[in-house]
């Protein structure tokens, strides 16, 4: 009886535990589709110095587009200093550019109009880490843009 009883627990836990543990790409509602995702754009050092990250899409869509990603930073200066810059010819669009001197966590969404043509879109990070002792990073995440 025993046997049985464990024989069932293992198997039950084997069910419950078969699931989606994707929680990054939420499916978009029905009648929107993904025009570009990307789980991180960012940049991670280490060590003194500088680097920079940029990422650019353009879509010739038209009609309504959704952006929505989240920003994070554990830059602190004096040790480190960051900076994002979010850029789009879509309307209407208030610039994001954010200097990042104490860590910072964020998100942002906006539902903007296409531009006549083409639509762009550019994600860009900068990190100066000036002390060794702590790795530091900059980075958008869970980056989307979808077609509304």
């Amino acid at each position: 009886m025993k046997f049985l009883t464990v024989i069932v627990i293992v198997f039950a836990g084997f069910l419950f535990s078969c699931s989606d543990d994707n929680i990054n790409n939420p499916v978009p509602p029905p009648g929107d589709s993904v025009l570009f995702s990307a789980d991180s754009i960012g940049v991670w050092l280490n060590s003194t110095g500088t680097a920079r990250d940029t990422v650019a899409f353009s879509t010739s869509v038209n009609g309504s587009i959704k952006v929505s990603f989240y920003i994070q930073s554990n830059a602190d200066t004096p040790n480190a200093y960051g900076k994002i810059e979010f850029f789009t010819n879509a309307t209407p669009f208030v610039p994001l550019t954010r200097d990042i001197f104490t860590p910072f966590y964020d998100s942002y969404s906006i539902t903007m109009n296409s531009a006549p043509g083409s639509t762009f879109f550019n994600f860009s990070v900068l990190l100066n880490n000036y002390i060794p002792s702590n790795p530091k990073f900059v980075r958008f995440y869970s980056v989307r843009i979808i077609k509304q």
